[in-house]
This record gives C-alpha cells, structure tokens and sequence, in this order.
C-alpha cells in the first residue's frame, strides 16, 4: 500500500512538473530553452526556426519538380519559371511570370490548389494536424512556434486551435466555392466545379491566381463576385485570434458582451481606419480618371473591391497600370502594412504598423510607456513592432536598387525611362507584403531580376520567424558599454 501510495505521488508531481515546465516555456523560450538543454541531454539540440524555413523551402522544392512534370504544363516549363510560381503559391503572392490557365494542364493546376492551401495554412498547421493525426503529440519547440503564428497566449492547446482553424477555413471556401459555382454558367460543369475551388481557394489565402487571363476584369461589376471574394479576403487575413474572439464577443447566457484583448481591438480598428481611409483616398484619386461616365454603384464596387484586395489577395478587378501615380502610391502603403497576424495575409501587420504609429502619438505627447485604450504595451512588444519595420524597409530598399540595375538597360537616364522606379518599387513592395499585384513587370523580368523577387517574397513569407527571431537569438548576449549621446534632428 505505501509503495502504491509512493507511486501515486510520484505520478501527481510529474504532471505537475510538466504543466509547469509548458506555462514556464511559453513566457520564457530562451530561458526555458536552455533548462531543457541542459536537464535533458538526450535531446536532440535543433533550430526550430530553422526547422520551419527547411520545411518551406523543402514544400518549394517538391512544387517545383511537380510543376515541371510534362504531366502539369502545356508546353516545356523552364526550371527558373517552375520555381518562381511554386515559390509565388507557396508563399501565398500571385504573382506569375508565365500565364497560369493557359501554361497548366488540370494536373498542373492541382498541384497549384495543393500549395497554395499549405501556403495559406502554414507548414505548421499542416505538421502539427499530420503528427496529431497520428498519435502523437507536438513537441515543445513545435508546439511553441505553432501557437505564435495563431495566438499570443502560449498555453492553449494546438489541438484546441487546429479544431477551430482547419473547419474554419475549409466550411469558409466551401461556401465561396458554391457561391463562385453560380457565377461561372458558362463553362462546362468539371471546368465550373474546378474554377470555383480553385477561386475560392485563392481568394481565402490571398494568393491572387486566378484561371482567366485578366484576373477578375470581367466581374468587375458583378456584384455577387465582388462581395464573396471581399469577404473570403477579408476573413483570411483578419487572423485567427482575432476572429474567434469577435464570433463569441456576445455572451447568449448572461447577456453581457465580453472583453476582447487589446490586439482583436487594435486589429479590428486599425482593419477598419485602413479600409475606410483608403476607399476615400482612391475614390478622390481616381474620380476623373477611371471612374469618370460610371454609375456611382459601379464605382463602389470597383473601389471597394481593390481596397480589400490591395491588402493581401492580388486579385484586380481594373487594370493597374491604369492608376494614377496617387492611386499607386497608395496602394503601396496598404500592401506594406498588410494584413493581421496569424492569418494567410502578408505586409508588415496593421497591429505593427499600429504599435509604431502609437509609439510616435505617445513619445510626442511625452509619455516614456506606449498607452492605448487603457493599456500599456510591453517594450518588448514594440522592440519586435520596429524590428519588423526596420527590417521590412532595408530588405525593400535593397531589393529595388538592385532591380533598378538589372531591369534597367545600362546608361538609361530618368528622362528616357521615368515609369521604370514606380514599377519595380510596386513589384518589390507586393512581393514582400505577397499581395500580388503587379504593373506589368513580372512577366518582363531577367532571371536576376526572378531570382531577386523570389528571395522577396520568401521572406515577407518567413520574416518574422526567419528574420526577427534569429536576429533576436543572436542579439541575447550583447555586451553593455557605457552611453553617450549623439545629435539627432
């Protein structure tokens, strides 16, 4: 009985030992890191960073030998193209150096629905219900960078999240898919069946592929296909915590209404200022020039259409080199800020682009914490927010000049080819923010000039895993020196 008794304990102290061992990790990664290093040695030391880039770059790989099979493409497919629209699928941007419905036979376009929903979801996502399928369960690392790409509270179960995101996102496309379905009476029933996932699909994860030549041109005034792609847009880049928190904001039981956390509220009316204030300014940009001798119905739509897409999706209902330089330059700024976190949308984040945009209101008014709606932010918190926009701003300063001496003839002067900045900044900054749109240069680019998007768009995928984080790991045992000051200013 006591040997029994002993067991019993034993086993109680265990479960104890492990729950704290999981609450201590998700607040302390580095520290609990190095415990777990050196208590258990017969761990296998591994990157989970590294981990997650190899996976991405592995799924890259295994798309582009597919999509250069004589079974998936009409007519020879180069490698470098191969690569650059499994790379373009993967990371979830759109953008295409070769015509997607006429390059790809219906194999091909398979392999495309299949990356771009791994894309969308995340190799994580798919990693994680594969071992939970299995059996087995996630291991702390995997666990931890799991929950970061959905969450900030690191003690909910993936299980938990992957039972709300998987449904979630497969009862969303489904819906558009049928929606998309009634839309396409024209084609034959494989086709219409095929276009409408495929659609919807894309839309969902922000791709910007679509299976007609022009993009969305033709349904530029349909309503019923400009409402369903803005909400399959929209929800896949709210962000998950985001949108779970508004579904259960109402409390059916003591009719009250819950508290929501400061990033759903931050995500929320930032999504909302960024909509509104961009519908505005491309209205006023654009009311004597493509929306001159339309309907003010029509007009809505188009404007509504391209300040949801221009976030993340790619998807165009109107001609872009048709824009105004004010137009453009507007829709630079929205796909740099991006989406939310913890969705299939790219771009620094609205939240981050929040942070710092209060960050600046606070310093200004004299505050040394960064306040908002009666919360204070964490320093560590904003460290990350301008890290990620400091980040952002050199990879895009470096991508464009190098384009601008790749995909500029040599010794051409400004006067001759004034258009060619705007253009390759506009194809950087959608590569990165994996919006998708493009001016036209894509399908003209020289293999530096592929090579150089490619890496762009991999690492707005990647950035804040591959980029912050590893940067973060390494910065952890800088020295201290003694301070002094410099003018600024």
């Amino acid at each position: 009985m006591q040997a029994r008794s002993f067991s019993i304990s034993i086993e109680k102290r265990s479960f104890n030992f492990t729950k704290f061992h999981f609450m201590l990790r998700s607040k302390y990664q580095m520290l609990a890191d190095t415990v777990s290093e050196n208590v258990f040695k017969t761990r296998t030391q591994s990157n989970p960073i590294m981990l997650v880039v190899l996976a991405y770059l592995l799924l890259i790989a295994i798309g582009t030998a597919l999509l250069s099979l004589p079974q998936a493409a009409t007519r020879p497919l180069s490698l470098i193209d191969a690569f650059f629209t499994a790379m373009s699928a993967v990371c979830v941007t759109g953008l295409s150096v070769v015509d997607i419905p006429t390059t790809f036979t219906h194999t091909g376009l398979w392999f495309l629905v299949i990356l771009m929903q791994l894309g969308g979801l995340g190799i994580m996502t798919a990693s994680t219900t594969i071992i939970l399928l299995a059996g087995m369960h996630p291991g702390f690392s995997h666990q931890s960078i799991f929950l970061s790409e959905f969450t900030q509270e690191g003690n909910i179960d993936a299980g938990r999240i992957l039972k709300a995101v998987i449904p979630f996102t497969f009862v969303l496309e489904a819906i558009g898919g049928v929606v998309y379905f009634t839309q396409f009476d024209s084609m034959e029933l494989y086709d219409r069946i095929f276009c409408s996932l495929f659609q919807a699909v894309s839309s969902f994860c922000g791709v910007g592929f679509t299976l007609f030549p022009d993009s969305l041109i033709g349904f530029q005034y349909n309503p019923i296909m400009n409402i369903t792609t803005c909400i399959l847009v929209l929800a896949g880049g709210f962000g998950f915590l985001a949108i779970t928190e508004l579904r259960y904001i109402f409390d059916f039981k003591s009719k009250t209404i819950r508290r929501i956390s400061l990033h759903t509220r931050l995500a929320t009316i930032g999504t909302i200022i960024v909509i509104a204030a961009s519908t505005a300014i491309f209205a006023f940009t654009e009311w004597n020039n493509l929306f001159s001798g339309h309907t003010f119905g029509e007009n809505a739509q188009s404007v509504l259409f391209m300040t949801f897409s221009s976030r993340t999706a790619g998807l165009n209902s109107i001609n872009i080199p048709d824009l105004t330089h004010a137009s453009l330059f507007i829709f630079i700024i929205i796909m740099f800020i991006g989406a939310n976190p913890g969705s299939c949308g790219g771009g620094i984040k609205i939240t981050t682009a929040a942070v710092i945009f209060l960050l600046g209101i606070n310093r200004l008014l004299g505050r040394e914490k960064t306040q908002v709606l009666g919360r204070t932010i964490p320093n560590n918190t904003i460290d990350k927010a301008i890290r990620i926009f400091v980040t952002a701003i050199v990879v895009i300063a470096g991508a464009t000049l190098i384009l601008l001496c790749t995909e500029i003839p040599p010794g051409t002067s400004y006067s001759e080819n004034s258009g060619s900045f705007l253009k390759i900044l506009f194809e950087v900054v959608s590569a990165y923010a994996t919006c998708g749109l493009s001016m036209g240069l894509t399908g003209e680019l020289s293999l530096i000039g592929k090579m150089v998007i490619c890496c762009v768009m991999f690492i707005g995928r990647m950035g804040p895993l591959f980029l912050i984080s590893a940067v973060a790991g390494k910065l952890q045992d800088t020295a201290w020196y003694a301070e002094e000051d410099v003018m600024v200013g």
